[in-house]
């Protein structure tokens, strides 16, 4: 790889600089280390040095991608903060220790739903009561902490040909563990169509929340369990 000539002549100028300052009659030896033109010179210099040798080998930032799905989905870069695991089987989760330690416990006296708790909306997305009369939960309240993974999330699901579904987040009191995370907004229940589940679990993890489970079985269906810390 060739190194752009602009480049090469500021090296030499600068190297120039510096031996005329370091070899200044009027510089003495004691002064070296505190000649403010020096000191600036020298950062100068080992900046332009750095540059050049990375350029010279080639280097480049590394940028996590995801793998191509299948023939018909195109690989699509996305900086992500972690690199989607290979595989994600039913009944599993990442990281792999319990939920109260990759997430944190529930805590409920110093949760402030006034303050902890946003109202999200996507028109990518379906919604679960947006469609569900029978029940006064509202899906789009989560905590705030919670919404930066799912923005990652909804933009890898749409890439890949995906429709997210988010069948629930914030709930106060009902179906869930007294000691869920769902009670602090903290935690999302997610499907998906479009994409196998296995693959949604892979993207979540990826996308950066805390805690991922693949739920399979249950009494709430097969579905995908993220969670996040405050």
């Amino acid at each position: 790889m060739s190194v752009p000539r602009f480049w090469l002549k500021q090296y030499r100028d600068e190297l120039a600089s510096l031996l005329a300052v370091a070899f200044s009659p009027r510089l003495s030896l004691s002064r070296l280390s505190l000649h403010p033109l020096l000191y600036s010179t020298c950062i100068g210099l080992a900046i332009s040095t750095i540059s050049v040798i990375l350029l010279w080998i080639g280097f480049h930032p590394t940028v996590y991608e995801l793998p191509v799905l299948s023939p018909k989905i195109s690989l699509v870069p996305s900086p992500l903060p972690r690199r989607p695991p290979p595989r994600f089987p039913p009944g599993t989760h990442l990281p792999r220790i319990p939920e109260t330690r990759a997430s944190g416990p529930l805590d409920l006296p110093t949760f402030c739903p006034e303050y902890d708790l946003v109202r999200f909306d996507d028109p990518r997305v379906w919604w679960e009561s947006d469609h569900d009369s029978s029940d006064n939960e509202d899906d789009h309240l989560m905590h705030r902490n919670l919404v930066p993974p799912l923005k990652r999330l909804i933009e890898l699901v749409e890439k890949y040909g995906g429709h997210l579904e988010v069948q629930d987040a914030y709930r106060p009191s009902g179906v869930h563990s007294p000691r869920s995370l769902h009670k602090e907004g903290r935690a999302v229940d997610l499907t998906c169509r479009g994409l196998s589940l296995e693959d949604l679990a892979r993207f979540a993890y990826a996308a950066g929340f805390d805690w991922v489970y693949y739920e399979s079985g249950g009494r709430g269906g097969d579905h995908v369990h993220c969670s996040v810390r405050r």
